[in-house]
């Protein structure tokens, strides 16, 4: 073993041993903070901001715009710092540009301020989120890796679920400003344990990858999964990079056009306003259910053949969206978020397995660019397809045509894989 930190565990073997699962739940939190107060939790501050600085709602949500814009732009460069410096450098200085964040936005007193604050966000969104939580739990895990990634991914949605309520509370009794100022503290902990606890490896606690013996590692295998796998050089002339990285476009695009139209889709259709929130409220559990059930078969099932069954059920659940038949539209939502919440998972698994760890965070820092550019741009021609024909139906028709067309791409992975 090389490069032991100072939590040298060569007495504490059991610690080593458990300490893969250490990291999962280190990931968890890591994510329910970072994707729970950059993405819909931060919905209810709207009305606030709106009647503090009197937005429309075009201003208001550019401020989404900018820290998903921001996302784009740097996840790429994070990749390759996540190969230069490590996971954990990263994670702390994403929950810096959050705690700051958070910090600053209780003194904004100006529009601009209020982008420059989410230009921070997109930040610590591109620096300690999903992408180096992915590859530092896969760093932990030879076996099982479908079901730690599924455990730790939960929490992109656990988090929407957990603060919204309490936010809400929090606003009625201390105001938007100190609640803002109450909740940079969490961050800030968040950080303290991340430095103490977080190792980028199995090697720096003197353990191995769960689910990994010295005895069966091949000749010129090093034990730290760190080590191995494709260098990007090579990755990026592989044909399955590209499709893997269409298919990322076609699919962000398809479901984020899809969910960001749902609740006025429903309203378009003449469900009351209660019922067309509870259709996102069974988006978000039904996709947290896909993340952790559908990630953790993927131990067990062909990934290249999992992958593409889930994209079909995408593909069948946009198209009872966009059938217009109210009684489709309970079943067609679950399908998708089900379905979508496994193929965000299988995505991550897949590109691990195809390419290995050794170039991952430019690997999928690169493949991540394609998806964001899918993801920036659904929402806004989602709109803009409903402008000119008065109906989400043809465009909702589109998507699913788009995701179908990723499922035919996905069917030629096994064929690509790189040996």
């Amino acid at each position: 073993m090389s490069e032991l930190s100072t939590l040298t565990l060569k007495n504490s073997s059991r610690l080593a041993r458990w300490y893969p699962w250490l990291i999962v739940f280190s990931g968890l939190l890591v994510l329910i903070v970072i994707n729970g107060l950059t993405t819909s939790s931060l919905s209810v501050f709207d009305e606030a901001l709106t009647r503090e600085f009197n937005l429309d709602r075009t201003q208001l949500k550019t401020k989404e715009t900018v820290t998903l814009t921001v996302a784009a732009i740097f996840i790429l460069l994070s990749g390759f710092l996540i190969d230069r410096i490590g996971v954990k450098k990263l994670l702390l200085t994403g929950l810096v540009f959050m705690g700051a964040a958070l910090g600053l936005y209780g003194f904004i007193r100006a529009p601009w301020q209020l982008y420059a604050v989410h230009v921070l966000l997109g930040l610590a969104y591109v620096t300690a989120g999903s992408v180096p939580v992915i590859i530092l739990v896969s760093t932990w895990f030879r076996a099982q890796r479908g079901l730690a990634l599924g455990l730790t991914l939960v929490g992109t949605s656990l988090g929407s679920a957990i603060f919204p309520p309490i936010l809400n509370q929090f606003i009625e009794n201390e105001g938007w400003r100190t609640t803002f100022l109450l909740l940079s503290a969490l961050p800030a902990l968040l950080l303290v344990y991340v430095f103490l606890v977080v190792r980028d490896s199995p090697a720096q606690v003197g353990g191995l990858a769960w689910g990994e013996t010295l005895d069966e590692l091949l000749p010129n295998e090093d034990p730290d999964l760190l080590h191995n796998g494709m260098e990007y050089r090579q990755a990026v002339r592989t044909p399955i990079f590209w499709l893997i990285s269409a298919c990322g476009l076609l699919s962000f695009f398809g479901v984020l056009g899809l969910v960001s139209n749902l609740f006025l889709h429903l309203r378009g259709m003449g469900f009351e306003a209660e019922a067309a929130a509870s259709g996102l409220s069974l988006y978000f559990v039904g996709s947290l259910t896909g993340k952790f059930l559908i990630s953790s078969l993927s131990d067990y099932a062909d990934i290249y053949k999992l992958f593409p069954a889930s994209l079909v059920g995408l593909a069948l659940g946009a198209a009872g969206l966009a059938s217009l038949v109210p009684s489709l539209m309970p079943w067609a939502v679950g399908l998708t978020a089900l379905s979508w919440g496994g193929v965000f998972t299988l995505y991550n698994v897949l590109i691990i397995r195809t390419f290995g760890l050794k170039s991952a965070g430019k690997i999928n820092g690169s493949i991540s660019f394609w998806e964001s550019v899918g993801g920036l741009s659904g929402p806004v021609l989602t709109g803009w397809w409903f402008q000119q024909t008065g109906s989400y139906q043809q465009a909702f028709g589109f998507i699913a045509a788009m995701i179908g067309t990723a499922a035919l791409l996905s069917l030629f992975f096994k064929r690509l894989k790189p040996v």
